[in-house]
């Protein structure tokens, strides 16, 4: 298998690169004695993690990091239920943990407890009588502590989502969206990611519907891409929740609605995303300034998201019902209308926002860059980027980064690892990523780790 192809062409991509590191182990007799697990139903795998069986709690608390079973995304019950089997030297647990410290940024705690669940567990044995989620685990520690073997890893992944895992499915999507590693191939991504998308599982949802939003290997489709990113984010992933908060916020491919794209950005600074906190600021302050608007999906389509899947480039082998789950939207109290904004950059963003004018918006922010102010120029850049329009973008992110804007810096960085608009570059990557850290941009934390363990 090659190691190395394309990237893909939008950052949506990337806040999730190697972040999904889905580790499990567990023992041997607790899996095979009444079947594997994904035959289990989830109120089974519940029965035996409450009965102490630190296999099932281990398996309890992937569950909930990343949503199996139609469970929401809930890293507080993971990491419950992941230190519950440590305490019984659990591998499974320790590798649950030792993901959730990886995304915490505490490198070294994460990586110890990766080599304690693969060295002193019976995870490998798992992974030798073919258990998908032993399978799934040892498939993602080749690759991502940090990659040591890629082709292994992508073997072990592949069968674990034959056998029907639906991480391991969307997993193989990601990273055939992303190109990281292996060939970017967008059919092979999409063909994964419905088969993950039939599970309900709400990394497969996300991916299917930012390629139904940029057309990535699949006709474009608005609709159908805003229900598959909503349906992921009513079920608690982060991504999605910012995502659609910023699409909704700036009518991207949706009806503008800036009061339900505030909450959206909120619930996801509230699970501890700092760009969704850094886009939450900006638009909470125009969003004073407009009345609310409509729903975003037409009262009138009457086709539900769960049968979108069906209708995607390959189907599973057999039919699972979609599982229903409630909204968390919160109510978001109006404020007063403050008046216009005096700022010309705060002005040309109301453009854009308020009045829906990106031609004017642009002309605008032009003006403003040519006196040289880093934040015009940065959101220029942005504009640019939007439209896939990586040169332009590039330069106006540099000139930016003169004036030290960390946001622009961290962009170049990011262009350099997806090889966006210059030559594809790690070592820059890692140099501009470090940068805009130091200039308190804590969004560049995480991605400034994945440069560095594609940099060995």
């Amino acid at each position: 298998m090659p190691i190395k192809g394309q990237n893909t062409d939008h950052i949506f991509s990337l806040p999730i690169n190697l972040q999904f590191v889905f580790i499990l182990g567990g023992i041997f007799f607790a899996c095979f004695s009444s079947g594997s697990v994904l035959n289990k139903d989830l109120s089974f795998v519940q029965s035996k993690a409450l009965e102490g069986d630190k296999y099932y709690q281990g398996t309890l608390a992937l569950y909930y990091k990343y949503g199996e079973k139609g469970l929401p995304v809930d890293l507080g019950e993971s990491e419950r239920w992941a230190k519950l089997a440590a305490n019984q030297d659990g591998g499974i647990a320790m590798a649950v943990l030792a993901s959730i410290e990886l995304e915490r940024n505490k490198v070294e705690r994460g990586q110890f407890l990766y080599d304690e669940a693969y060295l002193h567990s019976n995870l490998r044995d798992l992974a030798k009588a073919k258990d998908p989620i032993a399978l799934f685990c040892v498939g993602l520690m080749e690759i991502d502590n940090p990659p040591r073997n890629i082709e292994k890893g992508m073997r072990n992944l592949e069968r674990a989502a034959d056998q029907g895992l639906a991480t391991a499915q969307a997993t193989l999507g990601m990273i055939y969206f992303t190109g990281i590693g292996v060939s970017r191939d967008p059919k092979e991504a999409i063909s994964w990611c419905s088969l993950a998308s039939r599970q309900r599982l709400p990394l497969g949802m996300f991916y299917l519907g930012m390629a139904y939003s940029t057309g990535d290997g699949i006709s474009r489709n608005n609709d159908f891409a805003n229900r598959w990113i909503r349906a992921a984010a009513d079920q608690g992933l982060v991504m999605a929740q910012l995502t659609l908060g910023m699409k909704l916020s700036l009518g991207d491919g949706i009806e503008r609605n800036l009061d339900h794209g505030v909450q959206w950005l909120r619930q996801a600074a509230n699970a501890g995303s700092s760009e969704a906190a850094l886009q939450l600021r900006r638009f909470e302050n125009l969003l004073v300034k407009i009345p609310p608007r409509s729903s975003s999906i037409p009262a009138g389509e009457k086709r539900a998201v769960s049968n979108l899947a069906q209708e995607s480039i390959v189907p599973p082998n057999k039919d699972k019902k979609a599982k229903k789950y409630r909204s968390t939207r919160i109510p978001m109290p109006r404020k007063v209308n403050p008046g216009p904004s005096s700022d010309p950059v705060q002005m040309a963003l109301e453009m854009l926002t308020i009045h829906n004018n990106e031609k004017v918006a642009k002309k605008m922010l032009k003006e403003i860059a040519g006196q040289g102010r880093a934040d015009a120029l940065r959101e220029l850049g942005l504009l640019h980027y939007k439209r896939q329009e990586f040169d332009k973008a590039r330069e106006n992110f540099l000139k930016a980064s003169l004036d030290k804007d960390p946001q622009a810096i961290r962009y170049v960085g990011i262009m350099h690892f997806l090889g966006q608009g210059t030559k594809q570059d790690y070592n820059k990557a890692e140099e501009w990523l470090s940068q805009s850290l130091l200039l308190g941009d804590n969004e560049s934390n995480r991605y400034l780790r994945i440069a560095k363990q594609f940099n060995k």
